[in-house]
């Protein structure tokens, strides 16, 4: 890979792009075969940008909106991504490792082998979002919503949610801890004393 000191202006193949701070307007970039490191992000829009087989780490990507685009074979390892948006998006084969999504906007995506490791997805939007091998580990969704998707067989056993916002006729099929079951009990409007 080749090192480069700033986000190009269309494409972005197999290069490395470190301790950058990337501002402004973008029309079009597509990044792939690429690595992210340790880049700031800050009042950056892009009115489109496509994203494959790349790894983006220790970057700081929060408040940006990467709506309505798609998302392939990515890892975000140790990034900053709170109030991040990917409403009306499509991400196949990404992982987010160790990242703080708190706020972030997942309304009306497609997720497709999705891994969230080790994540702050407090107060996250997960609402009409269609999925397949969606998995939670180790993860705080304290606060988290929910609407209109299915939760069945998404196994939630390791991960906080406290307070997350679910509707009765999605929880059908969730797993979830003994613990987690009796928190749950809520939403069917059972009191245990």
């Amino acid at each position: 890979m080749k090192k480069i000191d700033n986000l190009p202006n269309n494409i972005m193949n197999n290069e490395i792009l470190e301790s950058s701070t990337i501002t402004g307007y973008h029309d079009y970039l597509e990044i792939k075969n690429s690595k992210i490191s340790s880049c700031t992000f800050q009042n950056v829009t892009f009115q489109g940008i496509d994203i494959e087989n790349s790894l983006i780490e220790e970057s700081n990507l929060s408040n940006i909106s990467l709506t309505d685009h798609s998302y392939t074979k990515i890892t975000f390892k140790n990034c900053n991504l709170v109030g991040v948006n990917f409403t009306d998006s499509y991400l196949d084969d990404v992982i987010f490792d160790n990242c703080n999504l708190m706020y972030a906007n997942f309304n009306n995506t497609n997720l497709k082998n999705i891994k969230f490791n080790n994540c702050i997805l407090k107060a996250t939007s997960f609402n009409l979002v269609k999925w397949k091998k969606l998995e939670f580990i180790d993860s705080n969704l304290e606060e988290s919503e929910f609407s209109r998707t299915s939760l069945k067989d998404l196994d939630f056993t390791s991960c906080n949610i406290k307070n997350i916002k679910i509707q009765l006729e999605n929880l059908k099929g969730i797993i979830v801890s003994l613990d987690q079951a009796i928190m749950l009990t809520a939403f069917l409007g059972i009191k245990i004393k």
